[in-house]
C-alpha cells in the first residue's frame, strides 16, 4: 500500500485540506506507460512487451474545502482480486485485461474504509473519466452526486459500461468557461478555487480537477499522463484516444504551471504525494 498523504492549505485565508488515498495498486506493461509509437499500433506494441512496470498506486483525492467535502475519483474495488470480474464485458477484454495488466487492493485499502477512518464523508464526486480503475468505489455511494463532463458520458473511450454501479445517474457538466489557457473549464466552488478542466487525450472527455490555494496551485491529473517525467519530457502512453489533444493538454499545462506555481499529481504516479508536500 501506498503511504496516504495529506497538506494543509489556505483558499482566501480560510483552511482546506487535500488528502491522497492510494486504493490498492497496478502494474502495466512497460511500452504501455511509456509507448514507443504514438498511434494506434502502440497498442500491439505494448502487448508483444514481456516486461512489466513496478507497482503504481492509484490514488484518490479528497478536498476538505470551506464549500463542502470534495473526493476526485474512486480507485478500484476489491472484487478486482476475483477471477471474473471482467467477465460481463466479454472475453477479449477480460484477456486484453487480464494479461497486460495486473491489479491488487487489500480490504484496508478500500475506498470507504480508508474515508471512515479519517471521517470524511464526501458531499460531491468528481470523475476524471469513467475507466475502472477510476470508478471502482462508487457503488459505495448511492445518495451522492457525481459530476462529470459531458463529453466523456458521450464519447466513452475505454469505458466498460457493465461494470458501471446501478444506481450510477451523474450530473453531465458542460465546460462552458476559459481557466487561464484551459480552454474549456467549468468552476466548481462559488470561489473558483475549484475547477474541472478538460485535458484530453487520454480520452476525448478526460478531465483534471485544479484547486487553486493561497500559497500554490494543484492539478489533480487523472491519466493526463503516468508521472511527472512524462509531462516534462513529452512522453505518452500507449493507447491514447488522441496524441494530438494529449500534446496540446501538455502544452495547456505547461503554460498553466509558467503563470502559477503549480504541483501535478497524476492519479499512477509513485511520487505524487513528494510532490504533493
Amino acid at each position: 500500500m501506498f503511504p496516504p498523504a495529506t497538506i494543509e492549505l489556505t483558499t482566501s485565508g480560510r483552511p482546506l485540506r487535500l488528502h491522497l488515498l492510494s486504493t490498492g495498486k497496478g502494474v502495466d506493461k512497460t511500452r504501455f506507460r511509456d509507448a514507443r509509437i504514438h498511434n494506434r499500433l502502440s497498442v500491439i506494441d505494448a502487448i508483444l512487451d514481456r516486461r512489466f512496470t513496478e507497482w503504481l498506486p492509484i490514488w484518490v483525492a479528497v478536498i476538505e474545502h470551506p464549500e463542502g467535502v470534495f473526493l476526485v475519483d474512486t480507485g478500484i474495488t476489491p472484487a478486482i482480486n476475483r477471477p471474473g470480474f471482467f467477465d460481463p464485458s466479454g472475453w477479449w477484454i477480460k484477456k486484453y485485461l487480464t494479461t497486460q495488466f495486473r491489479f491488487s487492493i487489500g480490504a484496508g485499502e478500500e475506498l470507504f474504509r480508508q474515508l471512515a477512518q479519517r471521517n470524511l464523508a464526501p458531499q460531491t464526486i468528481v470523475l476524471t473519466h469513467l475507466h475502472f480503475d477510476h470508478i471502482g468505489g462508487l457503488h459505495h455511494f448511492p445518495n451522492t452526486p457525481v459530476l462529470l463532463h459531458r463529453q466523456e458520458w458521450k464519447h466513452p473511450f475505454g469505458a466498460l459500461p457493465k461494470h458501471f454501479p446501478p444506481h450510477f445517474n451523474p450530473t453531465l457538466l458542460d465546460l462552458d468557461t476559459s481557466c487561464g489557457p484551459f480552454q474549456n473549464a467549468r468552476h466548481l466552488t462559488a470561489d473558483k478555487s475549484i475547477s474541472l478542466v478538460h485535458t484530453p487525450g487520454h480520452t476525448p472527455g478526460h478531465c483534471s480537477v485544479l484547486l487553486r490555494s493561497d500559497t500554490t496551485h494543484l492539478l489533480l491529473a487523472g491519466d493526463v499522463c503516468y508521472n511527472k517525467a512524462q509531462l516534462e519530457n513529452e512522453r505518452f502512453a500507449a493507447n491514447l484516444a488522441d496524441y494530438r489533444a494529449a500534446k496540446h493538454t501538455y502544452s495547456m499545462i505547461k503554460e498553466y504551471a509558467r503563470q502559477h506555481p503549480l504541483a501535478f499529481l497524476a492519479a499512477h504516479d509513485p511520487n505524487a504525494a513528494a510532490i504533493m508536500a
